[in-house]
């Protein structure tokens, strides 16, 4: 996240208006899959490498939350620190982390799924906590992208900050 964003950040440097427009886009693809899809990729690798269910969590949820500290601290400069940390709960970093949970337990059923495979997993497969979790991930899908096209979770979410901060 953090190499993505810096090239993406700094890309206006760049003379040349086609190559510029290409690294910031591609740095940009890189920055978007590294915070909403981080958790494909991290979880499975501290699964294998034998991490707890909780350090797991905390390992596949690190990257949103440092972006989205970074967000707080960076929209603070023109808001208070309460509609900053309103801010937090925005519609880019809410379906980050509940996607993320989504993910998580979906790789606990493909990781649970390869090691029974390998004869190495005596327990069921399938169970209700990462069966929760990836409904819980669907849930967030539909309620800020496909509900209204996000159009309703903005209003519910605008709703909260004019009765919090208006």
């Amino acid at each position: 996240m953090l190499a993505s964003w810096l090239i993406h950040s700094g890309s206006w440097k760049i003379q040349d208006d086609g190559l510029r427009h290409w690294v910031a886009f591609a740095a940009g693809i890189l920055l978007f899959v590294s915070i909403g899809h981080g958790a494909l990729l991290v979880y499975p690798m501290a699964f294998f490498r034998g991490a707890t269910v909780g350090e797991r969590i905390v390992a596949c949820l690190i990257t949103p939350f440092l972006w989205n500290i970074k967000e707080i601290i960076r929209v603070s400069e023109f808001f208070t620190w309460g509609e900053s940390l309103y801010y937090g709960l925005n519609s880019a970093f809410l379906p980050a982390v509940l996607g993320g949970l989504g993910q998580m337990g979906l790789c606990e059923l493909l990781c649970r799924w390869r090691l029974r495979r390998q004869g190495r997993w005596p327990a069921r497969v399938v169970t209700a906590t990462p069966l929760l979790a990836i409904l819980l991930g669907l849930g967030a899908l539909f309620v800020f992208l496909v509900w209204g096209q996000g159009v309703h979770w903005f209003y519910i979410y605008m709703e909260g900050y004019k009765a919090l901060f208006l």
